[in-house]
């Protein structure tokens, strides 16, 4: 592959351990189903020690706080993410997001996939978790959703494609045990276009769940980001870390933000 700085820091960040995987957009770039993603995402090993290692090797490269939580367990725990920013050797803007809990990720995968990993390894996520990741309110997730799904094997396939062909394709086989309303349409010879349909109103309530994720935490974060907006940010990484615990301690809740 060619040079990625994502992949460089993803091996970087784990040089003594894995601590981060990468995933989203440049997970995606990794399995070859895109050319480039304009930013990064890493899940990351809820400790303290991971935290420190992010801001240490992020330090060293200038990386300053967009808006976001603070790198914390205290939040990250409470299913916030941290967003920064920094510049490469051609002075690119290179964003870097790190969040502990993925939405849609079982808390009992994200226990076991650290140690899938060596040290100094580029640690990516993997397909069926991808998958579950890219279940966004995004309609441009669902083509991807589509692709990464063609590299399982046909039994995990078609419990995940968002293609209806391939539904049309897999269900004799592979569809009699499946719960999905797309493939039971396909099952009962209603044709392409009820599985078309089936797989809409699919979509369309999991875009809705995630809407309305996102729109819990923005709600949430609403005072905490307009005080952000007014802090002057200290250029040390390491005590603009500092400045925004206070401020999160604050402002910012702890705890995960469950639908009611």
């Amino acid at each position: 592959m060619a040079s990625n700085f994502y992949f460089d820091l993803t091996r970087e960040l784990n040089a003594e351990r894995c601590i981060v995987l990468l995933a989203s957009g440049q997970a995606v770039v990794y399995y070859r189903l895109a050319l480039m993603s304009k930013d990064g995402d890493w899940i990351l090993e809820e400790t303290p020690d991971a935290c420190r290692r992010v801001l240490e090797v992020l330090g060293q490269y200038g990386a300053r706080y967009r808006a976001g939580a603070p790198l914390d367990v205290l939040w990250l725990a409470g299913g916030w993410s941290s967003h920064f920013e920094l510049f490469d050797e051609q002075r690119r803007r290179i964003r870097c997001d790190f969040f502990t809990r993925p939405p849609r990720i079982p808390s009992l995968w994200l226990e076991s996939a650290f140690s899938a990993f060596s040290a100094g390894d580029l640690a990516v996520i993997d397909l069926p978790s991808l998958i579950l990741m890219k279940k966004t309110q995004r309609a441009k997730d669902y083509p991807i959703i589509g692709e990464l799904a063609r590299r399982l094997p046909p039994e995990l396939e078609i419990e995940q494609t968002t293609d209806p062909d391939r539904i049309l394709e897999l269900a004799p086989t592979f569809g009699p045990s499946s719960s999905r309303n797309a493939v039971r349409q396909a099952l009962d010879g209603r044709g392409r276009l009820a599985v078309v349909l089936a797989l809409a109103e699919e979509i369309d309530h999991l875009q809705d769940l995630d809407r309305r994720r996102v729109r819990r935490y923005e709600d949430a974060s609403g005072p905490y980001r307009k005080a952000m907006q007014g802090l002057e940010v200290s250029p040390s990484l390491a005590e603009s870390h500092r400045q925004l615990c206070l401020l999160a301690e604050e402002l910012l809740p702890q705890r995960p933000l469950e639908e009611s």
